[in-house]
């Protein structure tokens, strides 16, 4: 069984008009929305995954602490 990568990442959350957006500082170019936190991290862990994927290659997995 392989061990957990634990990396930190600085999120930028903005809040605009009810809904929000985020940025990943490390991963320039990510950027996610939803209407709700949980949206957006989800929306997180598929831009980072697909940051992260070799060309040709299947995203790893990649999975957020809950943001708050």
């Amino acid at each position: 069984m392989e061990d957990a990568m634990t990396t930190e990442l600085h999120v930028s959350l903005q809040v605009e008009d009810g809904s929000m957006w985020a940025t990943v500082r490390e991963f320039p170019g990510v950027f996610a929305t939803g209407d709700t936190l949980d949206e957006v991290r989800e929306s997180l862990q598929e831009g980072i995954a697909l940051y992260l994927a070799d060309p040709g290659q299947d995203p790893p997995v990649i999975e957020l602490s809950p943001l708050a």
